[in-house]
């Protein structure tokens, strides 16, 4: 299993979770690689940071994890470079950056690159550079979103305040952005949540383009009725939970292989940041086996569910990246003190 897409906190933010004991969990849950976005507080923006966290995942111990990690880009033309650079320099090893991470919309930090324009000249600044590694976006179009209309009185709200057209929206903009800008590398659409948009991510795939698509396990699962309940502040997510019959459609995309593989976005959050700062985000890693297992329940094969939980990453990526073969443990009441949305989803045997 690996998971291209967590975020382990840390730094100012170390009381919600640790890069040594996310990749603990991970170990402990069956996972063998981990790739971190660094939306952190301060992000992952500089080669400053970037070899801070190299360092944290080192001094882990975990060394049946491999960790990677993303350069997050701004809308600074010199920042975009100097992350290319970034990448280049520790794509070796391990630990290494695996790729660049563009925020399309705003999510926990507010690191978003909201304007089209802005978002067109990283694109722009990329082909350049004659990057040719893997660029992943957070689709979400901001002047698609209603952010008036919620309210966390009313937790089903945020799914009408950031409608799927938003993300449908974001991911065209992305396919003519590379179409635009000669951009060489490698496009992947993070937390795909729209079934529509998948389709979208087909056709480009069909006309050619480089772009390949990841879900979450809980939007494969769940959809916004989740919110009407007594802890519906708790699933906040961005993008948020879909439509009833929207689950389904991305699980059978998945089955049939127009979605490329299952990703996380694990992002762990206290009970109080979600229920007086409503923050976005819930936790995932430790989770693994039992997403494994509702695959299985749904009529995946053994061979399809290798597939989307590590192989497609694999060539993906183009790293190797040995098996963990430690003993499983069920590290789930680690975020018990955050939240526990999930708990229904299965039993753990």
């Amino acid at each position: 299993i690996i998971d291209c897409h967590v975020h382990l906190r840390d730094f100012e933010e170390a009381e919600k979770e640790t890069v040594r004991h996310g990749l603990e969990v991970a170990r402990d849950s069956g996972v063998s690689a981990v790739f971190d976005i660094l939306n952190t507080n301060p992000p992952g923006i500089s080669d400053e940071i970037i070899r801070e966290r190299i360092k944290l995942a080192r001094d882990s111990g975990v060394t049946k994890v491999k960790y990677g990690m993303y350069v997050v880009l701004t809308k600074d033309p010199e920042q975009v470079r100097r992350a290319v650079q970034i990448y280049y320099t520790h794509n070796q090893g391990w630990p290494r950056v695996v790729g660049l991470k563009l925020f399309a919309g705003h999510s926990t930090n507010n690191l978003g690159v909201i304007n089209v324009e802005e978002q067109f000249g990283v694109y722009e600044t990329l082909a350049r550079e004659g990057y040719q590694g893997l660029l992943a976006v957070h689709c979400e179009k901001e002047d698609r979103m209603h952010h008036g209309i919620w309210t966390p009185n009313a937790p089903m709200s945020h799914c009408i305040a950031r409608p799927p057209i938003s993300e449908e929206e974001s991911v065209r903009d992305q396919i003519g952005f590379v179409y635009l800008s000669g951009f060489k590398g490698k496009l992947h659409i993070f937390h795909i949540s729209s079934p529509r948009a998948v389709e979208d991510v087909e056709r480009a795939k069909q006309q050619g383009m480089d772009i390949s698509c990841g879900v979450t396990p809980h939007h494969l699962i769940y959809d916004w009725t989740q919110m009407f309940g007594q802890d519906g502040i708790m699933w906040k997510m961005n993008p948020p939970l879909r439509e009833p019959g929207a689950p389904n459609r991305l699980l059978e995309y998945l089955r049939d292989g127009l979605i490329d593989w299952v990703e996380t976005d694990h992002a762990p959050h206290r009970v109080e940041d979600k229920t007086k700062k409503y923050a976005s985000g819930i936790t995932g890693l430790a989770h693994w086996p039992l997403f494994v297992e509702f695959l299985r329940r749904n009529n995946f094969t053994d061979e399809r569910i290798n597939r989307v939980t590590g192989e497609a990453i694999v060539e993906r990526f183009g790293y190797d990246i040995p098996e963990n073969h430690a003993p499983l443990r069920d590290r789930r009441a680690d975020y018990f003190n955050y939240h526990k949305p999930l708990e229904g989803m299965l039993c753990w045997d």
